[in-house]
């Protein structure tokens, strides 16, 4: 066979043949093994080592990859030398597996609340059993749904779960709860009706009531699926999770939980009396409600009254696009001057690692200067990555714990940091490309006027209050090599631009030419000039080029070889230059430091013609998705009205369920006060999901309302009556739906910070909406009625009265 096996095979190479005799390799060049070009090194701990990343195929879970190559390693450990120490230390599956453990007992305490909060109201087994149910089969077949649809078992499912975990036994609630009733007036009438007709007659009066609810529930989330990008990625499995859930709770409804009431209560002798605590909310709710039915006009004043405080309050609430992640593994940065060397830059990170390895609030300290082959990140020598995981004691104060460590960056000469958690970097990148989370962007054709723009901008907004890890994009001139060519002296050598390039790459970069095995590896075989020659001026100009007409002229004669200045980088985004200046914030939220930003840029800053200024990264993400959530929301309130209109057939009653949802924001902007003032994309999701619940009470006390007014009941006692019997099955389904979140809004660590915004809002609105329910909407009726009835059955009904005084029924209501 005729390929190389070793170097003297390589040297012994023949290049040509002059007057007779051999040219070998070995008589031109020096042939030797030596190591590529070093673009890259580590640490850990402020020792050498080599550091080895991982990244995982799409559409394959973390933990899975993780331990296989984990199990991959532990087999070829002992293969390795005595001296070599492997140590794992950024690992993603710990982050996954703490947040889905959190997340997984947040609904197991929810499904525990729940459970409490249903006996306590029905203090029977029998009740009890039929409610209950609805729980598992409602997740199970959930969860079946998510199957089929390619969902798997992660954070934000979970989290949706989680909360629908509360609203997923209102529909068995109401059916349950209208059926016990039935049953139990069936049973004090003189000339009962078989129990099994009961349980269908009751069962189909909540049935169009409890459809209609979910498919408004379906409604009001569809603006979630509007989100885009990152925010979109993350909380639509939580929507899909959601809806899945409250489908399947849906359908439970309307086949096992009256399958279950004609098996466990139709045969019964069920008493009169209701349990102590249904007891107990009627004599609370009856003075009130006789309150709001004699004095409608002041429980409306005070409505308005809080729903207008409540609205002048939004404009002081801090803005962010998510909360922090509370992650252990920090994936910091730091960048020097550029032009500093490799070893410069290893050494600055060594440094920091040096005066925190012994610090107990950081488990270990890895550096990865420069990038390393195949690497990602295209990183020059001149900047580091430094990994840091935090101690279970820094988790305790986080905040104080980054903090400390930001100071401890800041004390190194030179060096400008960023700090921050591997997701939270990783989806700033997604965002604007910058690991920061404000980038403002400016645009120009000039890169020093871009550099001049931009060092104003930095020294403008520095000091603003809450901004930390403020940068400069380093695009600046530095000294460099620069080859000048002559393009008349080329011509008149034949030679084009790109054969000179392709020769002058060869020398300076190097170039592989071939392969040589040694021990079962292929080793590249590269050509380039020695390195003394490489940081010679007189050696560039001397490399030999060949002429189309054999000739030898060196690079001199066609190029002029000197020292000049140049940018280090050019940058550019949409065909345009830009320079950005990027930030964290601390101790102030995204929205606000923004506007002082943007402020400030505004009445200090002026901009050339040709050059302008972009935000983006976090803030700019929660603007589209605020705008998104906006929009969509105002279409999805137009459909649910709709399908309110068809469902109480009634114009004026569709606007008084619908007063549900501006009366829901005053609890849910209560609870962003009492809990930092600040407000999310999640924030908005908790009150889309505080929207459908308030939006389904409302639904089921003005359909009673108007059963009622069909039965012939005076509109006033239909009213009061319709309330009565409707305030246990609403109390039921929004402290169910309500403190089954108490978990999350509670709770802390990995996986529930990204879903307690949400919980916080929906645990505050629904108390407040729920309250507001059962006061204004028997007030609306209490003050406009006779508008809000159906128009058929209020001319009938009205017809009825006048004629002889009494409502045409003989019907027992139950007091």
């Amino acid at each position: 066979m005729g390929q190389m096996q070793s170097i003297e095979d390589l040297q012994r190479s023949v290049v040509k043949v002059q007057d007779g005799e051999p040219i070998l390799l070995r008589d031109i060049a020096t042939v030797q093994t030596g190591a590529a070009l070093k673009r890259g090194d580590a640490s850990l701990n402020g020792q050498p080592a080599v550091v080895l990343m991982i990244n995982k195929q799409p559409e394959v879970d973390t933990p899975t990859v993780t331990n296989a190559v984990e199990a991959v390693i532990a087999e070829l450990q002992p293969t390795f030398p005595a001296d070599v120490q492997v140590t794992r230390t950024f690992r993603q599956a710990n982050f996954i597996d703490s947040a889905i453990r959190n997340v997984s007992g947040s609904l197991l305490q929810g499904v525990v609340i729940v459970s409490v909060i249903l006996l306590l109201f029905l203090m029977n087994w029998r009740t009890a059993i039929i409610t209950l149910s609805a729980i598992p089969l409602s997740l199970l077949i959930g969860l079946m749904f998510m199957n089929a649809f390619g969902l798997g078992i992660n954070t934000m499912t979970l989290g949706g779960l989680v909360v629908a975990i509360g609203s997923v036994v209102d529909d068995s609630i109401v059916d349950m709860e209208n059926c016990y009733r039935g049953l139990r007036t069936n049973q004090a009438q003189d000339n009962p009706k078989h129990p099994l007709q009961v349980v269908f007659d009751t069962s189909v009066q909540v049935r169009l009531a409890v459809i209609f609810s979910t498919v408004i529930i379906v409604v009001v989330f569809a603006p979630i699926f509007s989100l885009t990008g990152v925010e979109g990625r993350i909380f639509a499995p939580m929507g899909l999770a959601y809806l899945f859930s409250i489908m399947a709770s849906t359908l439970v409804a309307m086949t096992l939980s009256p399958a279950l009431c004609a098996i466990l209560l139709a045969n019964q002798n069920l008493p009169q009396e209701g349990t102590f605590m249904s007891r107990l909310a009627e004599q609370i709710y009856r003075p009130l409600l006789g309150i709001s039915m004699r004095a409608p006009q002041l429980i409306l004043a005070v409505a308005l009254a809080a729903l207008v405080a409540s609205a002048a309050v939004v404009p002081s609430l801090g803005r962010v696009f998510l909360p922090e992640f509370q992650e252990k593994s920090l994936v910091n940065s730091m960048v020097l001057f550029p032009g500093i060397s490799l070893d410069i830059t290893i050494g600055a990170g060594n440094a920091l690692a040096n005066s925190l390895k012994d610090n107990p609030l950081y488990e270990w300290v890895q550096v990865r200067a420069g990038r390393s082959p195949g690497d990602a990140d295209g990183a020059g020598v001149n900047m580091a990555h430094v990994d840091i995981e935090l101690s279970d004691a820094a988790l305790k104060d986080r905040e104080a714990s980054v903090q400390q460590l930001r100071e401890a960056f800041l004390e190194l000469p030179g060096v400008a940091p960023n700090i921050g958690g591997f997701i939270s970097h990783r989806m700033d990148e997604v965002l604007s490309g910058v690991r920061s989370a404000i980038a403002i962007k400016i645009f120009g054709p000039d890169l020093a006027e871009l550099r001049s723009i931009g060092e104003q901008v930095r020294d403008t907004i520095e000091p603003i209050e809450g901004i930390v890890d403020l940068q400069l994009e380093p695009q600046l001139p530095i000294r460099q090599v620069q080859i000048q060519y002559d393009r008349a002296a080329a011509a008149g050598y034949g030679l084009t631009m790109a054969q000179i390039s392709d020769v002058v790459e060869t020398a300076l970069n190097g170039r592989v030419v071939s392969q040589v095995p040694e021990d079962q590896q292929l080793i590249d075989v590269t050509v380039a000039l020695p390195e003394s020659d490489r940081n010679s001026l007189d050696a560039i100009s001397a490399i030999p080029i060949s002429t189309p007409t054999g000739d030898l002229i060196s690079l001199g004669d066609v190029a002029e070889v000197g020292y000049g200045m140049g940018a280090n980088v050019v940058n550019r985004e949409d065909v345009s230059r830009l320079i950005v200046v990027s930030a964290n914030v601390a101790e102030r939220d995204l929205g606000s430091v923004v506007g002082d930003i943007q402020a400030q840029i505004r009445e200090t800053v002026q901009l050339p013609n040709g050059y302008f200024i972009q935000y983006g990264g976090q803030f700019e993400a929660e603007q589209n998705a605020t705008n998104n959530l906006l929009v969509y929301s105002i279409l999805a309130a137009i459909a649910i009205a709709v399908l309110m209109f068809f469902s109480v057939k009634s114009l004026p009653a569709t606007v008084a369920i619908m007063i549900n949802l501006p009366l829901a924001l005053v609890g849910g902007i209560i609870s962003i006060l009492l809990t930092g003032g600040v407000m999310s994309v999640a924030s908005l999701i908790g009150f889309i999901t505080l929207f459908g619940v308030a939006v389904r009470n409302g639904l089921l006390l003005v359909d009673n309302y108007n059963r009622k007014f069909a039965e012939g009941l005076p509109l006033k006692k239909a009213v009061f009556h319709g309330s009565l019997e409707r305030v246990n099955a609403i109390l039921m389904t929004a402290l169910t739906s309500a403190l089954g979140m108490l978990p999350l809004a509670i709770a802390s660590g990995a996986g529930n910070e990204i879903l307690q915004p949400l919980a916080i809002v929906v645990l505050g609105g629904l108390f407040t909406s729920t309250a507001l329910t059962l006061l204004v909407i028997p007030a609306l009726y209490a003050q406009f009625g006779r508008w809000f009835m159906p128009k058929a059955k209020s001319t009938a009904l009205e017809a009825a009265v006048s004629s002889n005084g009494t409502p045409p029924s003989t019907m027992i209501y139950p007091q």
